[in-house]
């Protein structure tokens, strides 16, 4: 069995005369049969299109006496990209809906080489696990890989896990680097990678367009463009309209709407286009009138919630995420090893009178701004000196969540949980932490399933 932990405490309370300062999370999961367990600092990883952030993790042996009783057993670590296209449900005879997209392997215990901490939070880790039982492992993904992808499902189709592309960290316990392992000796972590658009400058997005009409001597002439090229998720889109009327018909109405284009890439192409956002404006431009106006227009995802298939980004269990960003591949990557292509355009549709219209198109790139975690907890480490940890909040996810001031052991795993600022205290001294004691601290503890993911009465952990 698997222990959910969750405990908490203020920013603003203090120890020994000092405030605890923010840290960062740390996520960890335990096999089930508790001889090994995953620490990894953050779930999602970054696509900067030039380079992708590094998994990297640590691997804690709890019970290194029975590995050397049986040396025929080593500890694996594997990185998977699966584009799953059916239900959970519809795997029968066999007969899976899924196609592995990206997949690497390394053997971590016994440790083959010297082993070296790639991030400070692997560095941290290692300073209070140990490096007797603890060892880092870190893999490099390549340019080209796909990024998550969840397509919505129905409101009403809410079992198994969603279709889309999705990434999966597991250690394992076998004989050899291809066995199957047994599951109760397999951690397995969803994690997620997101792509961020380069901070290179772009032309703004630009469209003229004139159309002529029965019985008119001069046509409609309208010009668009966009404010810039690349946009942050909920941030809002003007779009700059300048129209000239020399026709003899009346502009009526004008319509924006934002349009997300998922091409699946798999056997055979198939395209969706799904609505994301929609205003209309009343206009009254008249023949030989000229107007200059800006509107915008938001895309958001609250507003989308009841659209099936509609393209997200990566999910892990109920998180909140957003609409899909937009796919940045390099020009030498492979399109159907990418799973889904997502683009977006922003359409302008002018209805004028006596019927007609004119319609328009402007493509942009929707992406996510540079994350905060990456100037700090993404760099590599520096030298070693004698200099002391620097604090580190921990938070579990799969096992538990826990932050700053914090030494308590799971009794049925001699699993400690580890304060990093403080001295390293021997096992048979910890003690589990009580939801009444001085740090202010509140526990809740449960069983869950690994396969089912935590109970829907367990807060998921958050950083305070």
């Amino acid at each position: 069995r698997i222990q959910i932990l969750f405990e908490k405490m203020s920013n603003s309370e203090k120890k020994d005369g000092k405030t605890s300062k923010e840290g960062t999370r740390v996520f960890k999961k335990m096999c089930l049969d508790g001889k090994i367990s995953t620490y990894i600092g953050t779930r999602e990883f970054v696509d900067y299109v030039g380079h992708i952030d590094p998994v990297a993790a640590v691997l804690l042996v709890h019970e290194i006496d029975w590995f050397k009783e049986n040396p025929e057993y080593k500890v694996f670590a594997e990185i998977i990209a699966t584009f799953r296209y059916g239900r959970d449900d519809l795997d029968v005879l066999g007969i899976n809906f899924k196609k592995d997209l990206y997949s690497d392997a390394m053997q971590i215990y016994p440790v083959k080489g010297t082993p070296y901490c790639t991030t400070k939070i692997q560095e941290k880790l290692l300073k209070k696990l140990g490096t007797e039982k603890a060892f880092p492992f870190t893999f490099e993904l390549p340019a080209g890989i796909p990024s998550s992808v969840t397509l919505q499902p129905a409101k009403n189709d809410q079992n198994g896990k969603p279709c889309g592309v999705e990434y999966c960290l597991k250690t394992y316990i076998a004989k050899d680097i291809n066995e199957s392992p047994d599951r109760k000796q397999v951690v397995d972590l969803l994690i997620k990678k997101i792509t961020h658009a380069p901070d290179t400058s772009a032309p703004q997005p630009y469209v003229e367009s004139a159309k002529n009409f029965m019985m008119s001597p001069n046509p409609l002439h309208v010009e668009a463009r966009l404010d810039k090229e690349k946009y942050v998720h909920g941030e809002p889109i003007y779009v700059h309209l300048t129209m000239g009327n020399q026709s003899t018909r009346a502009v009526k109405k004008l319509k924006l709407s934002v349009k997300q284009i998922a091409n699946i890439c798999l056997f055979s192409n198939a395209i969706y286009k799904c609505t994301v956002a929609s205003v209309e404006h009343d206009l009254n431009v008249q023949p030989s009138q000229t107007i200059a106006q800006t509107f915008s227009i938001r895309p958001l995802l609250e507003e989308n919630k009841d659209k099936r298939g509609l393209a997200l980004d990566g999910q892990i269990k109920s998180e909140d995420t957003n609409l899909a960003s937009s796919t940045i591949a390099l020009p030498s990557s492979n399109r159907e090893s990418l799973g889904i292509v997502v683009k977006y355009i922003v359409r302008v549709e002018l209805f004028v009178s006596m019927g007609g219209d004119l319609k328009l198109e402007l493509p942009f790139t929707l992406s996510h701004p540079i994350p905060e975690h990456y100037e700090e907890d993404m760099e590599p480490p520096p030298q070693p000196t004698d200099a002391k940890t620097d604090n580190i909040n921990l938070e579990l996810d799969e096992t538990g969540a826990y932050n700053n001031a914090l030494a308590t052991s799971q009794a049925d795993h001699d699993d400690p949980l580890i304060d990093l600022e403080a001295p390293v205290i021997p096992e048979s001294s910890q003690q589990v932490a009580d939801g009444d004691g001085e740090a202010g601290m509140a526990a809740a503890v449960a069983v869950a399933d690994p396969d089912q993911g935590p109970p829907d009465n367990i807060e998921e952990p958050s950083l305070l």
